[in-house]
């Protein structure tokens, strides 16, 4: 194949001035300034801490976010103030880095404002006779209080939030606000609107003022410093390995390790669960979703008011003593007490009663004819019914009859004149036509012979019946028989709570952490408490009832506090529970 060289153009003079002015430029850039070639790109302003929220305050946490080179050193943007109310900010670190061709280089960096003081964390570990109250070590007001008389407990110093900082606050559809922010997702405000006294404080547990012992410490805006009584803490001192959580004072399995929730939801039981979504279920009219489920306060007036209607949660209003719930409201029914209107509507849908000692019959009130001597024993009552007879006597053939049966049993088996036979006495039984009493001997040694009564003498407690005669087992009470024969026909089984694996007694041990499908240690797997299925080798996690408060999580039933190694975000763990 033939090639043909292209032809050159001459090079004029303004073309030589141009190229050589464009070439000064590049060395210029190479070396004066970051270069910008397409392997070295600028680097954005690093992230800066974002605001705490928290109402608790958790510790201060640090992100780090990779910029790419940029045009010399250039500052980041500073870490906004946490709220007064909220926990620590996080820190935002960028840093970039690259390389320019050629013999110069471009350099990049931009860093990220630093951590910033939320409400209850510390950046350092406290001295002794200190204690972290609003984001700074201070002197723990417990050592100079008097005695709090708290029992089994222990004095313990807050800062408790003593106005709403969610006061006007307006968040939009899917947030809420919590210490005075709105974030993602929604969950539940107990204090939301609730305006305590003086020396009271919301109980974000209850939701109901509560009174507090102040003391002298520096808690923010909108909070008190408060002794209160703690109980003892069963997880203060268990150190738990990771992938575990310390719950009732025993490490188990933490369900939610390693989950990322997307925001707005919480891991529950290790399944991340939108707090905004109740499953389709409507909340009523006066309801909400929250964390999962629908919360709703009922509008029912205590006069009774609304009785019978609609009370905002998918109810009816109760009504007042006295009336019932029809379909269109509150009904007092119409019924004289003294039966006059006995089998007539009550005007609220039923039928009025007869007073006492009357029943109802043929539409109207009837008191039975029916004298306490029995006279009219087996006639009728006048009111559809019979008379009944006195105390040992029977109504036979329409009248009342005595039954004929002495007490010594003469006439056992023999008819007792009103249409039915006559028993035996106690320690007798009826055979052949008459009464018999069976001759056993009390020590069971007549055991398996005939009792003279068409029956088999029993054996004496602790000893059966075996080939004819009675046969006491041969088992030891330790177990260490089980398997082998009693000795009277049967095989020694094993104490209550073991099982009969190899020749010998087993007592099978699964785990309580909510894992299955392992050997117990005696052939068999281990299941779920409750007939759960396994899945994967964990059982189905049990709900928390009530739903667990703002910063925990449920964990097979228990609330257990989040563990965030990144930090607390509002409600959830700053990027998921790592």
């Amino acid at each position: 194949m033939t090639s043909t060289r292209p032809r050159q153009r001459p090079i004029g003079k303004g073309a030589l001035v141009t190229a050589i002015g464009l070439g000064l430029a590049l060395i210029v850039a190479a070396t004066g300034c970051g270069s910008s070639t397409p392997s070295a790109k600028g680097g954005g302003q690093g992230v800066a801490g974002t605001a705490g929220t928290s109402s608790t305050g958790g510790g201060a946490t640090t992100g780090t976010a990779t910029g790419g080179a940029g045009r010399g050193v250039t500052s980041g943007g500073a870490g906004t103030s946490g709220l007064p109310t909220g926990s620590a900010g996080t820190s935002g670190t960028g840093t970039g880095n690259s390389t320019g061709t050629g013999n110069s280089t471009g350099t990049g960096n931009n860093t990220g404002g630093g951590a910033t003081s939320g409400g209850a964390g510390c950046p350092t570990p406290c001295a002794t006779g200190q204690v972290c109250l609003g984001g700074s070590c201070q002197t723990d007001p417990c050592a100079g209080a008097k005695l709090m008389g708290c029992g089994g407990g222990s004095c313990k110093a807050t800062c408790v939030t003593v106005t709403d900082p969610c006061a006007g606050v307006t968040c939009t559809n899917g947030e809420t606000c919590v210490g005075g922010a709105c974030i993602a997702g929604c969950f539940l405000q107990p204090c939301a609107g609730v305006t305590c006294t003086s020396g009271q404080y919301c109980d974000g547990g209850t939701g109901k003022c509560t009174a507090f012992t102040a003391c002298n410490a520096s808690c923010g805006t909108g909070k008190a410093c408060a002794l209160t009584c703690a109980a003892a803490n069963p997880c203060a001192n268990v150190q738990c390995a990771s992938g575990q959580v310390c719950s009732g004072g025993k490490c188990v399995t933490n369900l939610c390790d390693g989950v990322t929730c997307n925001a707005g939801s919480v891991c529950s039981n290790g399944v991340c669960i939108n707090t905004c979504d109740c499953g389709g279920k409507n909340c009523g009219t006066n309801g909400h979703c929250a964390q999962g489920t629908c919360v709703c306060t009922p509008t029912c007036p205590t006069d009774g008011s609304r009785g019978g209607l609609d009370d905002g949660c998918n109810s009816k209003c109760p009504c007042p003593t006295g009336s019932t719930a029809t379909a269109t409201g509150c009904c007092t029914p119409n019924c004289p007490s003294d039966g006059s209107r006995g089998g007539m509507s009550d005007g609220c849908g039923k039928t009025c009663g007869c007073p006492s000692g009357s029943v109802l019959y043929g539409g109207s009130c009837c008191t039975p004819s029916c004298p306490t001597d029995g006279s009219r024993g087996g006639m009728s009552d006048g009111c559809g019914k019979t008379c009944g007879c006195p105390s040992g006597e029977v109504v036979y053939g329409g009248s009342c009859c005595t039954p004929n049966c002495p007490t010594d049993g003469s006439r056992g088996g023999m008819s007792d004149g009103c249409g039915k036979t006559c028993g035996c006495p106690s320690g007798s039984v009826l055979y052949g036509g008459s009464c018999c009493k069976p001759t056993c001997a009390a020590n069971g040694s007549d055991g398996g012979k005939p009792d003279g009564c068409g029956g088999t003498c029993t054996c004496a407690m602790g000893t059966t019946l075996y080939m004819g005669t009675c046969c006491k087992p041969t088992c030891a009470t330790d177990g260490s028989d089980a398997g082998k024969s009693d000795g009277c026909g049967k095989t020694c089984g094993c104490q209550s709570g073991s099982v009969l694996y190899g020749g010998s007694c087993c007592k099978p041990v699964c785990p309580t952490d909510g894992t299955c499908g392992g050997s117990d240690g005696c052939g068999g797997k281990c299941g779920c408490t409750g007939g759960g299925m396994c899945t994967n080798g964990m059982c189905p996690g049990k709900s928390c009832s009530p739903v667990c408060d703002c910063t925990e999580t449920c964990n097979n039933g228990a609330c257990v506090p989040l563990s965030c190694p990144t930090g607390i975000c509002g409600c959830t763990c700053c990027g998921g529970e790592q």
